[in-house]
C-alpha cells in the first residue's frame, strides 16, 4: 500500500467541537490530485499548493503573516489580553514561538 502526505489542506476547524470540513473551493483540486496520485503509485509527501491556485493564495497569506515582527506580536497580544480572548491570546504565543525557529 503506498502512502502519500499531502500538505495544506485547507479545511474548516471549529476550535469547539474540533470538527473539521474540507473548505469547498477547494473540493474539486484535491479530486484530481488524488487521481494524479493513484497514477503516480509513488510513496511521498506533497504540498497540495502544487495543485490549486486557491491553496497557494492561501498559504501565501498565512506567510505574510507570520512576517510581522516580534514587537508587533506583542503590541497585539497586549491588544488581545485587553480583551480577554484567551484562545486568540495563545494563538499569537504560537506565531512568536514560530518567528523564533
Amino acid at each position: 500500500m503506498n502512502h502519500t502526505q499531502i500538505e495544506h489542506v485547507p479545511m474548516y476547524r471549529c476550535c469547539y467541537c474540533e470538527h473539521h470540513e474540507l473548505v469547498e473551493q477547494v473540493k474539486e483540486d484535491l479530486k484530481q490530485c488524488l487521481q494524479c496520485l493513484q497514477v503516480a503509485g509513488e510513496r511521498r509527501a506533497i504540498s497540495f499548493a502544487e495543485h490549486s491556485e486557491f491553496t497557494r493564495m492561501m498559504l501565501k497569506g498565512c506567510k505574510v503573516e507570520t512576517s510581522l515582527d516580534v514587537d508587533e506580536w506583542l503590541d497585539l497580544y497586549l491588544l488581545v489580553q485587553s480583551l480577554g480572548d484567551t484562545l486568540w491570546q495563545h494563538q499569537i504565543i504560537e506565531a512568536l514561538r514560530r518567528t523564533q525557529q
